[in-house]
């Protein structure tokens, strides 16, 4: 969820008018080629409590519901559609009063086109194109050593979120395109829609207009990988002018930067996948323009921590998000640093289930004085449905 997002008028289709083309494809298709055609369903369900501080101490539930369509050929080309359901209390926003979001499934209810775009593989993985309805941070900004963690900064910095790219819950058009420079080099960059839609418009199924007036997002990343790591550099910009936040110009200067270093610390010698890593990232944006100026964030996590638990993970991160100086002025308040700390651990009862108990601890929500400092306590269920 954006701090800033911007509000606008959009195009929808019909749900049942989609649902009906999506299931009239997936027979065609599976007819023609039926072991190129997948489908998948995934239901997220949590139950978060505010158990000290925060706006208002009680309990809330969110439950996110994931209906993905894949179609592969054999020469290189793919195409993706999926279709998000999300339901529940605004959690972070009516509870808990942080900006970095203690979920990273809270969001206003609705159902949404999350995205549906063709894909053309080149062949000795020399890289890709695609272009449709596309999920920003499916391919920049990932931080894969955090997908154990709720806190919603762990998915996304909050100093790009805040920006409201083309990520969760709303998506827009955008073309992107991979190229594998080396074995161990990668360059991706893209441009999408400047304004992908309102998330809080829970009446559209699908968002999709463009205009200059709007402007377009560019973003770029580069990738290096070493044994166990990675590192990521990427710096994005959107060409809309906005509102300077003192009030006394426009700017076209909405841009930021990240970094990213991914490790492995410890690695059990029979499985590459278990044993202990982190990662570190750190992001800035244009404080003139955008409420907060850097983030940084990091963390630990270990991937079979106990006796025949291989793929359980128990982790702890760590994400501090700083208010710019031109936003305290605009909102004539002293605000400090926000810094959420979060205990996880994800039990895998088998391929298809796992409960994660999660605790988070918010300091400072939103920066404020007079919200003082949060205890979160809260189990999630993700089951995949077959």
């Amino acid at each position: 969820m954006s701090v800033l997002h911007p509000h606008r008028k959009s195009s929808s289709i019909g749900f049942i008018g989609f649902v009906g083309l999506l299931v009239l494809g997936a027979v065609v298709t599976t007819k023609a080629r039926a072991d190129s055609f997948e489908t998948g369903a995934v239901l997220t369900t949590e139950v978060n409590s505010v158990v000290k501080g925060g706006l208002n101490v009680g309990s809330s539930s969110l439950s996110n519901l994931d209906l993905t369509a894949h179609w592969q050929g054999d020469n290189g080309w793919e195409a993706f559609g999926y279709v998000l359901g999300d339901f529940g209390d605004d959690f972070s926003a009516n509870r808990v009063g942080d900006v970095q979001v203690t979920s990273n499934i809270d969001c206003p209810d609705g159902w949404r086109l999350f995205e549906a775009y063709g894909k053309k593989n080149f062949g000795d993985d020399r890289g890709y194109v695609m272009a449709g309805l596309i999920n920003l941070n499916g391919i920049f900004d990932v931080q894969d050593n955090a997908s154990a963690f709720l806190n919603a900064s762990h998915g996304i910095g909050i100093d790009y979120s805040q920006t409201g790219p083309s990520i969760f819950p709303t998506t827009g058009l955008g073309l992107v395109g991979e190229w594998h420079l080396s074995a161990h080099q990668s360059v991706r960059a893209g441009v999408f829609d400047g304004v992908p839609g309102d998330p809080y418009d829970t009446t559209k199924f699908v968002y999709i207009k463009l205009s200059a007036e709007e402007g377009s997002h560019l973003i770029g990343e580069y990738q290096y990988d070493f044994k166990g790591g990675f590192v990521k550099l990427g710096a994005w910009k959107n060409t809309a002018t906005l509102d300077r936040l003192d009030g006394t110009n426009t700017s076209k200067d909405n841009s930021g930067a990240y970094v990213q270093l991914g490790f492995t610390l410890t690695q059990e010698a029979s499985e590459s996948d278990q044993g202990l890593k982190g990662w570190v990232r750190a992001g800035t944006a244009n404080d003139e323009l955008m409420a907060i100026a850097d983030y940084i964030g990091g963390g630990l996590v270990y991937t079979g921590p106990l006796k025949d638990h291989d793929t359980d993970q128990l982790g702890f991160a760590i994400a501090a998000a700083h208010f710019g100086a031109p936003y305290q002025a605009s909102v004539g308040e002293s605000l400090k640093r926000e810094v959420t700390y979060e205990l996880t651990y994800r039990w895998e009862i088998h391929g298809d289930l796992s409960i994660q108990p999660d605790v988070q601890y918010v300091q400072n929500p939103f920066g404020r004085s007079d919200i003082d400092d949060a205890l979160v306590v809260g189990v999630r269920m993700k089951a995949e449905l077959r």
